[in-house]
């Protein structure tokens, strides 16, 4: 039985289903507990799952297996997208410097080092990740040795550190703890995780000595390209809004939950949430709807997790058409397009409500349209955030020509996809879409 501390906007819902699946919820926050009838266990966890940046999804890091039951047992259910770092978090390793700024480790991954430190290429010595590759990105590693226990971590930076998740209290026993009995491996560079509010100081004595052992042996290196220690995997996992109302229905089995309820905590709304579930009202589209007016963002997805954020002045719902008006930024290329952006460009996006694509219409600032970028993606979710998934496939339409973008990229990485959107060309629209200050048009003609 694996042990899960799950914390986030999807924690009723994620830890309702941790049970069922005969996962053991550790450390959960008081009103969880209460919620669920859990008891008291402050075990350190295998893996701990917590809210991605974007809010429209987790991310879940720890001991490999435990991360994977997990994820199995969600893909199942609420069929994300899930993007795994392709090394682990604190993974050790013997590298050779590729330049003054870049270092190969195992498999011919190359990282990225951070400008501090000063590479000799060709040199080799023992790096740790600190950033794991995920997608299209670098991980970052940098040439120090950390290596992480159940309740701290113990380091070559020669500082102390404490979670930010430790309260005020239980930092001042540590702080001592560090200056007194820990003193040796303080020096050598220490970060107490949450789970050590947890320990009594023998407990975390013999971590200390046992990871300080192991960090000398580390020390001595081994042939460039090895792993020395593995690290923790990492995974992110993004819910569409299909998969977010299966969220509301496994809390939904809980506590009153109204229909929309994972997509308006998305919005940044809590306690407006809280209200229309205690009322039990069914307004998921009027409330979208109406946090969709004045100044919204537009949240573009990728599935590994990266965020482009799109800020723009709503225009309103025209048929079942949510229309956004974006400034553009003058330089560059529209991409697909072929036209540079002069000054007094802008765009015109469209975002039907129940369709897998976005329109976006590009104008002179005189009003004229030169060329129309189609975003297939997952159904778009409305507010003053609008969420959607990247698909990876797009299509650009000119007076000249149409054509389909980036399929290679999108079997790069069609892995990372749910199994019901493995056809992102299935959610193409008919015809040649144009999106307007009054919805979308087709100047196809047809």
């Amino acid at each position: 039985m694996y042990r899960l501390r799950i914390r986030g906007i999807y924690a009723t819902a994620l830890t309702k289903l941790a049970l069922d699946w005969g996962f053991k919820v550790v450390q959960p926050t008081e009103k969880i507990a209460k919620r669920l009838a859990i008891e008291r266990d402050v075990s350190p966890p295998d893996a701990t799952v917590k809210d991605h940046e974007s809010k429209t999804g987790i991310m879940v890091v720890g001991k490999c297996e435990a991360v994977e039951a997990f994820l199995e047992r969600l893909s199942q259910y609420a069929d994300p997208f899930i993007a795994r770092a392709r090394a682990g978090a604190k993974e050790v390793f013997a590298g050779r410097a590729v330049g003054e700024a870049a270092v190969e480790g195992p498999g011919g991954e190359v990282y990225e080092v951070p400008s501090r430190y000063l590479l000799t290429p060709g040199s080799a010595g023992v790096y740790t990740v600190a950033k794991p590759p995920i997608g299209p990105h670098r991980g970052v590693a940098v040439p120090e040795i950390a290596i992480d226990g159940e309740y701290i971590e113990l380091n070559t930076t020669g500082r102390v550190t404490y979670s930010e998740h430790i309260p005020p209290e239980d930092r001042l026993r540590l702080r001592i703890l560090a200056e007194s009995r820990l003193r040796q491996y303080a020096t050598l560079g220490l970060r107490f995780k949450s789970s050590a509010r947890y320990a009594d100081e023998e407990a975390l004595a013999r971590e200390a000595e046992s990871l300080y052992q192991e960090l000398l042996t580390l020390s001595k290196g081994g042939a460039p390209g090895e792993v020395l220690r593995r690290g923790s995997c990492l995974a992110i996992a993004l819910f569409d809004k299909w998969g977010k109302e299966r969220l509301d229905e496994a809390r939904g089995s809980v506590v009153p939950t109204t229909r929309g309820h994972h997509a308006l905590r998305a919005q940044g709304i809590g306690r407006c949430v809280d209200l229309l579930d205690y009322v039990g009202g069914d307004v998921y589209e009027k409330a979208s709807e109406y946090l969709a007016q004045g100044e919204v963002a537009i949240y573009h997805v990728k599935p590994w997790g990266d965020v482009v954020k799109m800020r723009g002045e709503s225009i309103g719902v025209r048929g079942g058409v949510l229309v956004v008006k974006r400034l553009l930024k003058p330089g560059g290329v529209l991409d697909g397009i072929g036209v540079e952006i002069g000054k007094g460009y802008y765009a015109l996006t469209c975002i039907p409500r129940g369709a897998g694509y976005v329109v976006h219409t590009y104008y002179t600032p005189d009003g004229k349209p030169v060329g129309t970028y189609i975003n297939l993606n997952t159904e778009p979710e409305w507010g003053r955030r609008i969420y959607y998934i990247d698909l990876l496939v797009d299509k650009a339409v000119t007076q000249q020509e149409e054509k389909i973008l980036d399929l290679e990229e999108f079997k790069k990485y069609a892995a990372f996809f749910p199994r019901r959107l493995k056809e992102p060309l299935a959610h193409e629209p008919a015809g040649r879409p144009q999106c307007t200050e009054n919805g979308l048009v087709d100047i196809s003609g047809r």
